[in-house]
């Protein structure tokens, strides 16, 4: 991750645009990616659209078809960004709930917490798990957290 001068995320949105409202991620997302042609995924995605607790996230992960080589911003290369399904809200393209899911459940390096978070925020919004569509090879993956989602908000 390419770090400013080792300020924080939040430090270095606020010095790009200090009028910003800075109070959640979703501001922060809305300073940095200000112009760029990307769309906002994985635990990133899953932040901005409320299914994850928020936590303290040191950058944004986007998929692009460059690298913009700019600091809190990591970059997933795609051919082509028009195949990406996404969201738009305040200029800012999100995946899907659904796709950044799927993404996270894809890549190993995801953050359990943000996992369980996302799938317990899933089933309390929509009282079942009906429209995530796991495929076959994600299933034994969905289902610890499909499990431990449903008991999240019981415990």
């Amino acid at each position: 991750m390419k770090v400013e001068n080792n300020k924080s995320i939040w430090n270095y949105a606020i010095e790009k645009n200090n009028q910003a409202r800075l109070l959640t991620f979703y501001n922060v997302a809305k300073v940095l990616l200000q112009d760029l042609n990307c769309i906002v995924c994985l635990e990133s995605s899953a932040d901005i659209l409320g299914y994850s607790n928020g936590g303290f996230r040191h950058q944004i992960y986007v998929y692009s078809e460059e690298d913009f080589n700019l600091p809190y911003i990591k970059c997933f290369i795609v051919k082509d960004i028009k195949s990406i399904p996404f969201i738009e809200d305040n200029g800012i393209k999100i995946s899907p709930i659904r796709n950044a899911i799927l993404d996270m459940l894809k890549k190993n390096e995801t953050d359990p917490q943000v996992l369980y978070e996302t799938f317990a925020n899933y089933y309390c919004n929509n009282n079942s798990y009906d429209g995530l569509n796991i495929p076959k090879e994600l299933e034994s993956k969905a289902n610890h957290y499909k499990e431990e989602g449903k008991l999240f908000y019981n415990n």
